[in-house]
């Protein structure tokens, strides 16, 4: 058993030199098959030795992966930005509203130009929405560089109220998804990269409202709650668009789904405004019995 188990780490793990010279060959040989199109006994080999071959080449990758990402954070924690990234989840947060900034405002650019381009209300709503979210992260830089206790407070109970106002063009997207047919569309299988990436972003804002939640700063609390109400927008985006691509059950299921969902995350972000306005209530009356916080 031992020896046979040697054979098979042999195989699967050989010589660097084999994972280089070996699929390379089996690989241009499977091209010229596949081309002449005919089915013989040498073919079917060929076939075999491909899968072997990139089976090969995929098991180093996690391997290979570990050792990129370590060297990758060994070289940032000697440079003082990137050790500071790395260490400090305060800093990390901090950091990434003014890339959220910075996306939001360049995405309202575009969308300006492009509904000013095709005269789309669609496309001029959502640039007012992105461009109210980088409004609001803005506000969370400038009230987080002059943070005190006070002021955190204030910055959070004023994103509470922004997000009653982030609901109007929100709303308007998602009344214009329901009357108009208006939604995102994506080509060929980026669709499934976009749910991919949509999931992705959900289960992240999820995961980071508990973790910043933990470090007890009422901004970078409320920056993870925009992400999240930003999360929900994108999966309505992605329903409008799974429903354009695959979708055969005709108009009234794509508004009855767009009404449900949409509807959804409009009162869910009601929620979520209102929550914050009672939670800061809380903070301050915890703050005001004990100034220190202890």
């Amino acid at each position: 058993v031992k020896r046979a188990w040697t054979l098979l780490e042999s195989l699967l793990h050989p010589l660097r030199w084999v994972l280089l010279t070996l699929p390379p060959i089996v690989f241009a040989v499977l091209i010229y098959v596949l081309l002449k199109g005919k089915s013989s006994m040498p073919a079917y080999m060929i076939y075999c030795m491909s899968a072997y071959c990139l089976t090969i080449w995929i098991l180093p990758l996690p391997r290979l992966f570990r050792k990129a990402k370590a060297n990758m954070i060994h070289r940032l924690t000697g440079t003082v930005f990137g050790g500071k990234y790395i260490g400090d989840l305060a800093f990390r947060g901090s950091v990434s509203i003014y890339q959220g900034m910075m996306v939001n405002f360049l995405y309202v650019v575009f969308r300006i130009f492009v509904g000013i381009r095709y005269a789309s209300v669609w496309f001029l709503t959502i640039a007012i929405y992105y461009l109210l979210l980088g409004i609001m992260r803005l506000s969370l830089i400038l009230s987080y560089r002059n943070r005190g206790v006070k002021s955190e407070l204030h910055c959070y109970r004023r994103m509470a109220w922004l997000l009653f106002l982030l609901n109007m063009p929100m709303g308007g997207m998602i009344v214009l998804m329901v009357l108009t047919d208006s939604g995102y569309s994506y080509p060929g299988y980026v669709i499934y990269l976009s749910a991919l990436y949509t999931f992705y972003t959900i289960i992240l804002a999820i995961v980071n409202l508990v973790k910043f939640r933990k470090l007890g700063s009422p901004i970078l609390s409320a920056a993870k709650i925009l992400n999240f109400v930003a999360a929900l927008m994108s999966l309505l985006g992605l329903q409008t668009a799974m429903i354009s691509q695959f979708s055969t059950e005709g108009e009234d299921l794509r508004r009855m789904m767009n009404a449900l969902t949409g509807g959804g995350v409009w009162f869910s972000v009601i929620l979520i405004a209102v929550y914050m306005l009672l939670h800061s209530r809380k903070m301050k009356e915890v703050k005001s019995i004990d100034p220190l916080g202890e």
